[in-house]
């Protein structure tokens, strides 16, 4: 083997190897909300957060890293499945170990405080206690469809992305109304590491947010 081959082989392999971020293994990351300095106008309506339930489905081997997915070789189950939020892979999108929210932390307490925020900067007053429902509260049930991150491989670079789906139910008294609020954040990196994940996630969280804003505007019951 000639010494440019080796040096390419191994120039690829360095470059796989930082292309994948610093451990392959599950990794936990806390994922706090954007901070906001909106400073809405109260506009006389209080709204309840009835249910936030996680619909997301996972595949063993899924064709698209898009896909939910976890590492067959570590711990399962549907309190896993609640925390997982993204998968690792390799310079050659190999899946490697997940990303997962701390213990305590799902994505629908995740999709929930998010929704609580952009409740607030509506100028809503969000409740915390269904005995103080009246006839005048709106109440909210959230699906969530899709929360999750991956990592696409280039020459030089990866990308990262986040994407959130929900279907949100608002009823009152009187109506129903129904919205869908979905977004998508990506960019570019060196390196999987864990400060871009969270930059990527947080983003995307952030993106939500603004989304849940523009359609939440617009429900009139």
């Amino acid at each position: 083997m000639s010494i440019k081959l080796k040096l390419f082989i191994g120039a690829a392999i360095v470059c796989a190897s930082l292309l994948s971020g610093c451990a392959t293994s599950r990794s936990i990351i806390d994922v706090p909300l954007p901070t906001s300095e909106l400073i809405a106008k109260p506009n006389g309506k209080e709204i309840y957060i009835n249910s936030v339930i996680d619909k997301r489905l996972f595949e063993i081997k899924p064709a698209e890293p898009s896909t939910p997915s976890l590492d067959p070789d570590e711990e399962q189950g549907d309190k896993i499945r609640l925390r997982a939020i993204g998968r690792k892979r390799n310079g050659y999108g190999k899946g490697l170990g997940d990303i997962l929210l701390p213990e305590g932390k799902t994505v629908e307490s995740l999709i929930d405080a998010a929704l609580r925020q952009a409740f607030v900067e509506n100028g809503y007053k969000v409740i915390s206690r269904k005995e103080q429902i009246t006839d005048d509260t709106y109440v909210v049930d959230a699906q969530i469809n899709k929360l999750w991150s991956w990592m696409n491989p280039g020459f030089w670079a990866i990308t990262l992305s986040t994407e959130i789906s929900t279907n949100i139910e608002i009823k009152n008294k009187n109506a129903i109304a129904e919205k869908t609020l979905s977004v998508k954040n990506s960019d570019t990196f060196q390196a999987g590491t864990e400060s871009n994940w969270l930059e990527v996630i947080q983003n995307a969280l952030k993106a939500y947010i603004i989304e849940s804003n523009s359609k939440l505007k617009s429900v009139s019951l």
